[in-house]
């Protein structure tokens, strides 16, 4: 199953002309927890490894469910409360600047997020200072904001959100997206894009072994420089061990 990108080139990594939407197991089972919390109206977290995907994922999710307003923070690293609630009030539209009193600020926030029921996605969320994550704290509890908070994480950064007794109480489900399945590369490269539908399985599957390992910004890295090659050399077949020696670092020779 694949959604055709809306645009001329999809928003993949490196913006791969050609790219398509995949919809895989991972996609699939995201899909399902955020439907879960959006039923409840929770918080849950999403995480993943560094490239499998998390945040083209839930970017997806929410084009697919148009009729929720989704509201998109990527804190900069040592954020403040200040920022978080600055950039939430961009996001909603809010007339002129926002007001520097937080309380007034606030006011305007919990007024405009009562009206409607929004999804709060709350990027690279392990950069989240304490005080920061006191404040996601005050937007959950709030019983007039009907808002679903969907926190993105990467799991080597993991720990930093489950220190926090604020989330460890409130975060309903901490779902986790695998790579693609070795049993997946296969078809889900062939519908990615289609330089790769005359590939064999066999290739795909040691491209992934050698390279990718199920990453799909791996395999995004891989299909430009097969672009790359096939526009040098538009007659001659790609192989793949010259696609990977362009992608690994070279060793310095020794002394």
């Amino acid at each position: 199953m694949t959604q055709p990108p809306k645009t001329p080139e999809a928003p993949h990594h490196l913006n791969l002309p050609g790219a398509r939407t995949v919809t895989t197991s991972a996609v699939r089972g995201a899909a399902h927890t955020l439907d879960q919390a959006l039923s409840t109206q929770s918080m849950i977290c999403l995480t993943a490894d560094p490239g499998v995907g998390k945040t083209y994922t839930l970017q997806l999710l929410c084009e697919q469910r148009s009729d929720l307003p989704a509201l998109r923070l990527l804190p900069r690293p040592q954020a403040r409360p200040d920022d978080l609630r600055h950039s939430l009030y961009r996001e909603l539209g809010l007339p002129a600047d926002p007001p520097d009193d937080p309380g007034i600020c606030d006011d305007y926030l919990r007024h405009a997020l009562a009206r409607t029921r929004h999804l709060l996605v709350i990027d690279e969320a392990h950069q989240l200072s304490a005080a920061c994550i006191e404040y996601v704290r005050y937007l959950y509890d709030d019983p007039g904001p009907q808002v679903t908070i969907v926190l993105l994480a990467s799991r080597p950064r993991l720990r930093a959100l489950r220190s926090q007794p604020t989330l460890i109480n409130r975060v309903t489900t901490w779902h986790h997206m695998e790579p693609l399945d070795v049993n997946e590369v296969p078809t889900a490269l062939r519908t990615f894009h289609p330089l790769w539908c005359d590939t064999p399985s066999r290739a795909l599957t040691r491209l992934d072994s050698l390279w990718a390992h199920g990453n799909l910004r791996r395999w995004a890295a891989l299909t430009h420089q097969l672009q790359a090659t096939l526009h040098r050399h538009p007659d001659r077949p790609a192989d793949p061990e010259t696609l990977l020696r362009r992608l690994r670092p070279r060793l310095p020779r020794p002394a």
